[in-house]
């Protein structure tokens, strides 16, 4: 699986809003919750909050999964957010998450397919306790989305 190695050095500060999604409907419930989400102008208002300072890679349309990278629970939170500074806003909560070494996969959809069944075992990467973070851009980005995957050395 074809892959790069990102360190950060900032503290990733997210607002948005979390949903509950059962595990083994994930594939289904997803792609639904960012649908409502365009529907009620939820996602618009996060890119009028994004993308103004870009401090890091990391920037775009986020999508958090649960709490560490490897998901056991029967159920996770599925956070819808952008990283941002300011206040805020009293409709959104916010999330921070610390880690310095990321491996960033150029398709989300495929990196879900290969990541424990096939990148993890081999890789000479551990999975860290800090959730995955998939990343939509921008239109004219390329690519269009990516899938960090926080990793500590074997």
């Amino acid at each position: 699986m074809e892959y790069r190695i990102e360190h950060l050095d900032i503290h990733l500060k997210l607002i948005g809003r979390g949903t509950q999604v059962q595990t083994n409907k994930a594939f289904q419930a997803i792609p639904t919750i960012w649908n409502t989400a365009t529907k009620d102008g939820f996602v618009q208002k996060l890119v009028n909050l994004s993308w103004e300072k870009p401090k890091c890679k990391l920037e775009g349309l986020l999508g958090v999964c649960g709490k560490e990278a490897v998901i056991l629970d029967d159920e996770f939170s599925y956070f819808i957010g952008v990283r941002y500074d300011g206040e805020v806003p009293s409709d959104m909560e916010s999330l921070v998450i610390s880690h310095r070494t990321w491996a960033v996969f150029p398709d989300i959809t495929t990196a879900w397919k290969g990541l424990y069944t096939e990148w993890a075992l081999s890789s000479g990467y551990e999975l860290a306790n800090v959730p995955c973070i998939e990343c939509y851009y921008p239109p004219e980005r390329q690519p269009s989305n990516e899938l960090w995957v926080p990793v500590i050395d074997k």
